[in-house]
Protein backbone atom coordinates (compact mmCIF):
# COMPACT_ATOMS: atom_id res chain seq x y z
CA UNK A 1 0.00 0.00 0.00
CA UNK A 2 1.19 3.64 -0.73
CA UNK A 3 1.36 6.18 1.47
CA UNK A 4 1.26 10.24 0.48
CA UNK A 5 4.78 11.64 0.32
CA UNK A 6 5.12 14.22 3.67
CA UNK A 7 4.21 17.72 1.60
CA UNK A 8 0.92 16.28 -0.09
CA UNK A 9 0.17 15.15 3.64
CA UNK A 10 0.43 18.21 4.94
CA UNK A 11 -1.34 20.37 2.37
CA UNK A 12 -4.39 17.98 2.80
CA UNK A 13 -4.86 18.48 6.20
CA UNK A 14 -4.34 22.45 5.74
CA UNK A 15 -7.37 22.32 3.61
CA UNK A 16 -9.08 19.92 5.49
CA UNK A 17 -8.79 22.99 8.54
CA UNK A 18 -9.78 26.46 6.08
CA UNK A 19 -12.92 24.31 4.74
CA UNK A 20 -14.15 23.27 8.05
CA UNK A 21 -13.64 26.78 9.14
CA UNK A 22 -15.51 28.30 6.60
CA UNK A 23 -18.17 25.99 6.99
CA UNK A 24 -18.09 26.62 10.62
CA UNK A 25 -18.79 30.42 9.51
CA UNK A 26 -21.69 30.07 6.69
CA UNK A 27 -23.34 28.28 9.63
CA UNK A 28 -23.00 30.84 11.83
CA UNK A 29 -23.78 33.48 9.06
CA UNK A 30 -26.78 31.57 8.35
CA UNK A 31 -28.26 31.04 11.69
CA UNK A 32 -27.73 35.14 12.29
CA UNK A 33 -29.54 35.38 8.96
CA UNK A 34 -32.49 33.74 10.37
CA UNK A 35 -32.84 35.07 13.37
CA UNK A 36 -33.33 38.26 12.02
CA UNK A 37 -35.92 37.28 9.76
CA UNK A 38 -38.04 35.01 12.56
CA UNK A 39 -37.57 38.15 14.78
CA UNK A 40 -39.49 40.22 12.30
CA UNK A 41 -42.13 37.28 10.79
CA UNK A 42 -42.47 34.97 13.62
CA UNK A 43 -45.19 36.53 16.25
CA UNK A 44 -47.08 35.24 18.93
CA UNK A 45 -50.72 35.72 18.76
CA UNK A 46 -50.56 37.30 22.13
CA UNK A 47 -48.54 40.09 19.89
CA UNK A 48 -51.17 41.31 17.67
CA UNK A 49 -52.93 43.86 19.63
CA UNK A 50 -49.47 45.52 21.08
CA UNK A 51 -47.65 48.83 19.95
CA UNK A 52 -45.40 48.01 17.18
CA UNK A 53 -42.12 48.90 17.49
CA UNK A 54 -39.89 51.09 15.15
CA UNK A 55 -38.03 47.52 14.08
CA UNK A 56 -40.78 45.77 13.93
CA UNK A 57 -41.93 48.27 11.64
CA UNK A 58 -39.02 48.46 9.40
CA UNK A 59 -39.02 44.51 9.03
CA UNK A 60 -42.70 44.55 7.78
CA UNK A 61 -41.99 47.11 5.41
CA UNK A 62 -39.22 45.37 3.95
CA UNK A 63 -41.19 41.90 3.99
CA UNK A 64 -44.25 43.94 1.97
CA UNK A 65 -42.03 45.51 -0.42
CA UNK A 66 -40.34 42.08 -1.43
CA UNK A 67 -43.79 40.63 -1.10
CA UNK A 68 -43.07 37.76 1.51
CA UNK A 69 -45.32 39.39 4.04
CA UNK A 70 -47.57 36.77 5.81
CA UNK A 71 -51.06 37.33 7.20
CA UNK A 72 -50.35 37.54 10.41
CA UNK A 73 -48.02 40.48 9.55
CA UNK A 74 -50.47 42.33 7.40
CA UNK A 75 -52.47 41.94 10.82
CA UNK A 76 -49.55 44.20 12.73
CA UNK A 77 -49.08 45.67 9.64
CA UNK A 78 -53.02 47.02 10.02
CA UNK A 79 -51.95 47.56 13.89
CA UNK A 80 -49.17 50.06 13.53
CA UNK A 81 -50.89 52.20 10.96
CA UNK A 82 -53.56 53.44 13.61
CA UNK A 83 -50.34 55.38 14.06
CA UNK A 84 -49.82 58.26 11.76
CA UNK A 85 -46.01 58.18 12.58
CA UNK A 86 -46.24 54.46 11.17
CA UNK A 87 -47.86 55.28 8.38
CA UNK A 88 -45.80 58.09 7.25
CA UNK A 89 -42.81 56.12 7.80
CA UNK A 90 -44.57 53.47 5.46
CA UNK A 91 -45.45 55.70 2.51
CA UNK A 92 -41.46 57.15 2.11
CA UNK A 93 -39.87 53.88 1.83
CA UNK A 94 -39.90 53.17 -1.99
CA UNK A 95 -41.88 49.92 -3.24
CA UNK A 96 -44.06 49.60 0.19
CA UNK A 97 -46.92 50.94 -1.41
CA UNK A 98 -46.83 49.07 -4.61
CA UNK A 99 -45.98 45.99 -2.54
CA UNK A 100 -49.69 46.41 -0.29
CA UNK A 101 -51.75 47.67 -3.39
CA UNK A 102 -50.10 44.19 -5.34
CA UNK A 103 -51.87 42.07 -2.30
CA UNK A 104 -55.16 43.81 -2.89
CA UNK A 105 -54.95 42.86 -6.47
CA UNK A 106 -53.55 38.79 -5.52
CA UNK A 107 -55.76 35.86 -5.84
CA UNK A 108 -55.12 35.21 -1.95
CA UNK A 109 -58.09 36.25 -0.89
CA UNK A 110 -57.32 36.25 2.93
CA UNK A 111 -54.10 38.42 1.92
CA UNK A 112 -56.74 40.38 -0.43
CA UNK A 113 -59.15 41.36 3.27
CA UNK A 114 -56.28 41.95 5.23
CA UNK A 115 -54.69 44.27 2.79
CA UNK A 116 -57.39 46.10 2.30
CA UNK A 117 -57.50 46.48 6.02
CA UNK A 118 -54.00 47.80 6.06
CA UNK A 119 -55.66 50.80 3.39
CA UNK A 120 -58.25 51.40 5.69
CA UNK A 121 -55.86 52.72 8.21
CA UNK A 122 -53.57 53.97 6.09
CA UNK A 123 -55.65 56.40 3.81
CA UNK A 124 -57.72 57.66 7.82
CA UNK A 125 -54.15 59.17 8.44
CA UNK A 126 -54.72 61.64 5.23
CA UNK A 127 -51.20 61.66 4.84
CA UNK A 128 -49.77 61.31 1.37
CA UNK A 129 -53.66 60.32 -0.37
CA UNK A 130 -53.21 61.26 -3.74
CA UNK A 131 -50.18 59.08 -3.79
CA UNK A 132 -52.66 56.07 -2.05
CA UNK A 133 -55.06 57.33 -4.72
CA UNK A 134 -53.19 57.14 -7.47
CA UNK A 135 -52.16 53.29 -6.93
CA UNK A 136 -55.14 51.29 -5.33
CA UNK A 137 -57.85 53.49 -7.12
CA UNK A 138 -58.06 51.30 -10.03
CA UNK A 139 -58.78 47.60 -7.73
CA UNK A 140 -60.78 49.57 -5.91
CA UNK A 141 -63.21 50.07 -8.47
CA UNK A 142 -63.25 46.76 -9.75
CA UNK A 143 -64.01 45.36 -6.19
CA UNK A 144 -66.87 47.62 -6.03
CA UNK A 145 -67.99 46.13 -9.06
CA UNK A 146 -67.39 42.59 -7.64
CA UNK A 147 -69.75 40.01 -5.98
CA UNK A 148 -67.91 40.02 -2.74
CA UNK A 149 -69.73 42.15 -0.48
CA UNK A 150 -66.97 42.11 1.97
CA UNK A 151 -64.35 43.14 -0.49
CA UNK A 152 -67.29 45.97 -1.56
CA UNK A 153 -67.35 47.44 1.80
CA UNK A 154 -63.94 47.83 3.23
CA UNK A 155 -62.92 48.86 -0.72
CA UNK A 156 -65.43 51.59 -0.23
CA UNK A 157 -64.35 52.60 3.59
CA UNK A 158 -60.85 53.03 2.07
CA UNK A 159 -62.55 55.31 -0.01
CA UNK A 160 -64.50 56.77 2.31
CA UNK A 161 -61.31 57.70 4.46
CA UNK A 162 -59.76 59.32 1.18
CA UNK A 163 -62.18 61.43 -0.15
CA UNK A 164 -61.87 62.77 3.62
CA UNK A 165 -58.96 64.30 2.46
CA UNK A 166 -58.78 68.02 1.52
CA UNK A 167 -56.20 67.38 -0.61
CA UNK A 168 -57.31 68.65 -3.95
CA UNK A 169 -55.15 66.45 -6.00
CA UNK A 170 -56.75 63.27 -4.35
CA UNK A 171 -59.92 64.46 -5.56
CA UNK A 172 -58.95 64.87 -9.21
CA UNK A 173 -57.07 61.74 -8.98
CA UNK A 174 -60.49 59.63 -7.87
CA UNK A 175 -62.71 61.97 -10.23
CA UNK A 176 -59.90 61.04 -13.15
CA UNK A 177 -60.37 57.24 -12.58
CA UNK A 178 -64.36 57.36 -12.94
CA UNK A 179 -64.67 56.72 -9.16
CA UNK A 180 -68.34 58.80 -8.82
CA UNK A 181 -70.10 56.58 -11.72
CA UNK A 182 -68.86 52.73 -10.14
CA UNK A 183 -69.89 54.31 -6.75
CA UNK A 184 -73.31 55.72 -8.05
CA UNK A 185 -73.64 52.00 -9.39
CA UNK A 186 -72.59 50.35 -6.23
CA UNK A 187 -75.18 52.52 -4.43
CA UNK A 188 -78.41 50.51 -5.81
CA UNK A 189 -77.59 47.68 -3.93
CA UNK A 190 -80.08 46.06 -1.23
CA UNK A 191 -77.33 46.16 1.57
CA UNK A 192 -78.43 49.03 4.06
CA UNK A 193 -74.68 49.20 4.70
CA UNK A 194 -73.07 49.62 1.15
CA UNK A 195 -75.46 52.13 0.69
CA UNK A 196 -74.67 54.31 3.69
CA UNK A 197 -70.95 54.20 2.77
CA UNK A 198 -71.78 54.75 -1.08
CA UNK A 199 -73.49 58.09 0.16
CA UNK A 200 -70.44 59.04 2.18
CA UNK A 201 -68.45 58.36 -0.64
CA UNK A 202 -71.19 60.81 -3.02
CA UNK A 203 -70.71 63.52 -0.02
CA UNK A 204 -67.40 63.65 0.53
CA UNK A 205 -66.65 64.03 -3.11
CA UNK A 206 -69.15 66.63 -3.07
CA UNK A 207 -67.89 68.69 -0.21
CA UNK A 208 -63.81 68.50 -0.32
CA UNK A 209 -63.57 68.86 -4.36
CA UNK A 210 -63.68 71.68 -6.62
CA UNK A 211 -64.63 69.98 -9.03
CA UNK A 212 -67.56 71.44 -11.31
CA UNK A 213 -70.99 71.32 -10.58
CA UNK A 214 -72.29 70.44 -13.31
CA UNK A 215 -69.91 66.99 -13.10
CA UNK A 216 -73.02 66.20 -10.46
CA UNK A 217 -75.75 66.02 -12.35
CA UNK A 218 -75.92 62.44 -12.74
CA UNK A 219 -75.51 62.16 -8.70
CA UNK A 220 -78.28 64.98 -8.56
CA UNK A 221 -80.92 62.83 -11.09
CA UNK A 222 -80.18 59.72 -8.74
CA UNK A 223 -80.53 61.25 -5.13
CA UNK A 224 -83.55 62.99 -6.36
CA UNK A 225 -85.21 59.64 -7.04
CA UNK A 226 -84.49 58.19 -4.13
CA UNK A 227 -86.07 60.42 -1.59
CA UNK A 228 -88.96 58.77 -0.03
CA UNK A 229 -90.49 59.93 3.20
CA UNK A 230 -87.66 57.02 5.15
CA UNK A 231 -84.83 58.00 3.57
CA UNK A 232 -81.48 57.16 4.51
CA UNK A 233 -79.62 59.92 6.76
CA UNK A 234 -76.51 59.81 4.59
CA UNK A 235 -79.00 60.67 1.48
CA UNK A 236 -80.48 63.30 3.19
CA UNK A 237 -76.90 65.06 3.65
CA UNK A 238 -75.79 64.36 -0.18
CA UNK A 239 -79.52 66.12 -1.19
CA UNK A 240 -78.28 69.10 0.90
CA UNK A 241 -74.80 68.85 -0.22
CA UNK A 242 -76.38 69.42 -3.50
CA UNK A 243 -78.46 71.80 -2.88
CA UNK A 244 -75.79 74.50 -2.19
CA UNK A 245 -75.03 74.57 -5.64
CA UNK A 246 -77.23 76.57 -7.04
CA UNK A 247 -76.36 75.79 -10.85
CA UNK A 248 -78.39 72.51 -10.14
CA UNK A 249 -81.28 73.96 -8.52
CA UNK A 250 -83.12 72.95 -11.79
CA UNK A 251 -82.31 69.49 -11.67
CA UNK A 252 -83.61 69.28 -7.63
CA UNK A 253 -86.65 71.12 -7.35
CA UNK A 254 -90.18 69.55 -7.91
CA UNK A 255 -93.16 69.86 -5.99
CA UNK A 256 -92.79 66.31 -4.95
CA UNK A 257 -89.50 66.80 -3.44
CA UNK A 258 -90.79 69.69 -1.82
CA UNK A 259 -93.84 67.37 -0.32
CA UNK A 260 -91.28 64.73 0.48
CA UNK A 261 -89.35 66.97 2.69
CA UNK A 262 -92.52 68.12 4.41
CA UNK A 263 -93.91 65.13 5.08
CA UNK A 264 -90.52 63.76 6.58
CA UNK A 265 -90.43 67.02 8.98
CA UNK A 266 -94.34 66.34 9.84
CA UNK A 267 -93.31 63.13 10.80
CA UNK A 268 -90.63 63.93 12.83
CA UNK A 269 -91.77 66.52 14.50
CA UNK A 270 -95.52 65.63 15.48
CA UNK A 271 -96.27 61.72 14.05
CA UNK A 272 -93.63 59.22 15.86
CA UNK A 273 -93.67 58.04 19.11
CA UNK A 274 -90.98 59.55 20.32
CA UNK A 275 -91.66 63.41 21.10
CA UNK A 276 -88.23 64.81 20.53
CA UNK A 277 -87.32 65.54 17.01
CA UNK A 278 -84.55 63.36 15.44
CA UNK A 279 -82.17 66.34 14.44
CA UNK A 280 -79.63 64.80 12.17
CA UNK A 281 -82.57 64.30 9.86
CA UNK A 282 -84.83 67.56 10.52
CA UNK A 283 -81.60 69.54 9.98
CA UNK A 284 -80.54 68.70 6.06
CA UNK A 285 -84.45 68.84 5.95
CA UNK A 286 -84.62 72.54 6.27
CA UNK A 287 -81.22 73.38 5.09
CA UNK A 288 -82.54 72.20 1.76
CA UNK A 289 -85.32 74.01 2.25
CA UNK A 290 -84.04 77.01 2.74
CA UNK A 291 -81.27 76.82 -0.04
CA UNK A 292 -83.56 76.17 -2.28
CA UNK A 293 -85.82 79.72 -1.36
CA UNK A 294 -82.63 81.54 -1.42
CA UNK A 295 -82.27 79.94 -5.06
CA UNK A 296 -83.15 80.63 -8.50
CA UNK A 297 -86.62 78.67 -7.83
CA UNK A 298 -86.45 80.53 -4.68
CA UNK A 299 -90.10 82.38 -5.82
CA UNK A 300 -91.69 79.05 -7.18
CA UNK A 301 -90.21 77.31 -4.01
CA UNK A 302 -91.52 79.85 -1.46
CA UNK A 303 -94.74 79.97 -2.82
CA UNK A 304 -95.42 76.32 -2.38
CA UNK A 305 -94.12 75.55 0.77
CA UNK A 306 -96.16 78.95 2.01
CA UNK A 307 -99.39 77.25 0.55
CA UNK A 308 -98.40 74.51 2.41
CA UNK A 309 -100.87 73.19 4.98
CA UNK A 310 -98.47 72.08 7.22
CA UNK A 311 -95.95 75.27 6.94
CA UNK A 312 -97.39 77.26 9.42
CA UNK A 313 -97.38 74.29 12.47
CA UNK A 314 -93.86 72.98 11.02
CA UNK A 315 -92.55 76.52 11.99
CA UNK A 316 -94.05 77.43 14.63
CA UNK A 317 -92.40 73.94 16.24
CA UNK A 318 -89.29 74.28 15.13
CA UNK A 319 -89.06 78.28 16.47
CA UNK A 320 -90.24 77.08 19.93
CA UNK A 321 -87.74 73.96 20.47
CA UNK A 322 -84.98 73.53 22.79
CA UNK A 323 -82.86 72.51 20.16
CA UNK A 324 -80.30 75.76 19.28
CA UNK A 325 -79.40 74.45 16.36
CA UNK A 326 -83.09 74.02 14.75
CA UNK A 327 -84.17 77.18 15.72
CA UNK A 328 -80.99 78.94 14.72
CA UNK A 329 -81.63 77.19 10.81
CA UNK A 330 -85.71 77.78 11.09
CA UNK A 331 -85.08 81.09 11.27
CA UNK A 332 -82.81 81.27 8.21
CA UNK A 333 -85.40 79.28 6.27
CA UNK A 334 -87.99 81.64 7.44
CA UNK A 335 -85.60 84.75 6.66
CA UNK A 336 -84.90 83.31 3.24
CA UNK A 337 -89.13 83.21 2.84
CA UNK A 338 -89.53 86.50 4.05
CA UNK A 339 -87.01 88.56 1.95
CA UNK A 340 -88.27 87.29 -0.65
CA UNK A 341 -89.05 89.69 -3.17
CA UNK A 342 -91.41 88.51 -5.57
CA UNK A 343 -95.02 90.07 -4.94
CA UNK A 344 -96.72 86.99 -5.28
CA UNK A 345 -95.12 85.26 -1.92
CA UNK A 346 -95.64 88.61 -0.08
CA UNK A 347 -98.93 88.82 -1.12
CA UNK A 348 -99.79 85.05 0.10
CA UNK A 349 -97.62 85.84 3.21
CA UNK A 350 -100.54 88.65 4.11
CA UNK A 351 -103.23 86.72 2.96
CA UNK A 352 -102.73 83.70 4.65
CA UNK A 353 -101.92 85.77 7.91
CA UNK A 354 -98.78 84.25 8.60
CA UNK A 355 -96.86 86.83 9.62
CA UNK A 356 -99.14 87.34 12.37
CA UNK A 357 -99.05 83.60 13.32
CA UNK A 358 -94.97 82.93 13.72
CA UNK A 359 -94.48 87.04 14.31
CA UNK A 360 -94.18 86.13 18.54
CA UNK A 361 -92.11 82.36 17.83
CA UNK A 362 -90.13 84.27 15.33
CA UNK A 363 -89.30 86.76 18.08
CA UNK A 364 -88.98 84.51 21.00
CA UNK A 365 -86.59 82.53 19.07
CA UNK A 366 -84.73 84.90 17.89
CA UNK A 367 -84.41 86.35 21.31
CA UNK A 368 -83.20 83.04 22.80
CA UNK A 369 -80.48 82.54 19.90
CA UNK A 370 -79.19 86.68 20.10
CA UNK A 371 -80.30 88.63 23.01
CA UNK A 372 -79.15 91.77 22.02
CA UNK A 373 -80.49 91.91 18.61
CA UNK A 374 -84.01 92.62 20.50
CA UNK A 375 -83.28 94.08 23.15
CA UNK A 376 -84.82 98.11 23.63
Amino acid sequence: MSSLPPEQSYDSEVRSVVRRVHDEKAKSREKRRSQAHNKGRKFDKADFSGEVSSAELQQLCADCKSGKITADQLKRLSEGFKESDSCEKFLNNDGCLHGLVGLVSGKQWNKQILSLYCLVNLASAKIKSHQIARACGPYLITHISSSNSQLIELSLTVLVNLTQSKDQDTHWILHNQEVLPSVMEVSKSDSESVKELSYNVMYNMMTHSDVEGESFIPVTELVVSRINKRPPIHLLWLLYCLSSNQMIHSKIYSTDILNTLMQIATYEIFQKCDSRPLVKVLTPCIRILGNLCAGPCGADVSLHLVRHQDFPPILTSLLSTNYSSLCQETVWWLGNIVNNENLQVQEEFVELELMEKLENPAFQAIARLDPYAVSN
